[in-house]
């Protein structure tokens, strides 16, 4: 008479239950039931990854439903944090300029140990035909009126009016502007004037001196005593009209792109 079989299905339930019960005993070191575990192991092995097979599309599933709310917020952080990036990729350029600009207003190679404060252009209007320049630095930095204003290229103008954070500066080329210079080269001594927005400044020169200073010269302050400039700051070039027997001075510094510039310190004369 034949044996009677026992479905499979029967069967697998059988196997896993006899190697679940062989894990839960401890029997190291008894060669009979590692030898039962070892075969059970082997005969329910691609029973168990065939189940792990079968329900990892559900398992995923579930983790992607659970985590879906983390994953948008990764997601939009990513997003947040690329366009960072991009903007910052876009500024290089204004930030090399600004960069250029900062060291251009406090490089001074005319001035040793004077008290300085580097100050930004915070404002640079015209009201009909004056300008007005306007600075974020004040008396709470230790500025003062009528204290010189400059770049590493030369003298810009003085400071006219302070408030604790804020100070407006007038220009070199300002008519109310006069300051004495000197030319390095000759000796000569003069005082400027401004000729306005956009115009070279006057120079007027001692009379024996006026043949000494020719085109190209140059001049800067003279630091006299009782000056409020420091002697040594560049003035600009000189432009001989000979027909008018008229000598101007082309401004050092730039005038037409004020970003960031340097307030001397200087004490009032005493």
């Amino acid at each position: 008479m034949a044996r009677p079989t026992v479905p499979s299905r029967r069967l697998v339930v059988l196997l896993a239950a006899t190697a679940l019960a062989l894990m839960t005993i401890d029997a190291r070191g008894f060669g009979p039931v590692q030898s039962l575990r070892r075969a059970v192991f082997s005969v329910t092995q691609p029973v168990s990854s065939g189940l792990g097979w079968a329900i990892s599309p559900v398992t995923d599933g579930w983790n992607g439903a659970v985590h879906y709310d983390d994953l948008e917020e990764e997601n939009a952080r990513l997003r947040q944090r690329l366009a960072e990036l991009e903007g910052r990729v876009e500024q290089l350029p204004d930030n090399q300029l600004e960069l250029e600009q900062l060291l251009a207003a406090t490089e001074l190679e005319f001035i040793d140990d004077t008290p300085r404060v580097t100050a930004r252009v915070v404002s640079d209007r015209r009201t009909g035909l004056e300008r007005i320049v306007e600075l974020d630095r004040g008396s709470d930095d230790g500025v003062e009126e009528d204290m010189p204003v400059v770049t590493g290229e030369g003298l810009v103008g003085r400071v006219v009016l302070v408030t604790a954070d804020r100070s407006i500066i007038r220009l070199i080329t300002d008519p109310r502007l006069s300051v004495g210079v000197v030319s390095p080269a000759s000796g000569a001594l003069g005082v400027t004037s401004g000729s306005g927005e956009g115009e070279d400044i006057v120079v007027d020169i001692e009379a024996d001196s006026l043949e000494a200073v020719t085109t190209g010269g140059t001049f800067e302050t003279s630091g006299f005593d009782r000056s409020r400039y420091p002697g040594g700051i560049p003035v600009g070039r000189v432009v001989v009209d000979e027909e008018r027997d008229i000598r101007t001075i082309e401004v050092a510094a730039d005038l037409e792109r004020l970003a960031y510039l340097t307030i001397l310190l200087v004490p009032e004369p005493g």
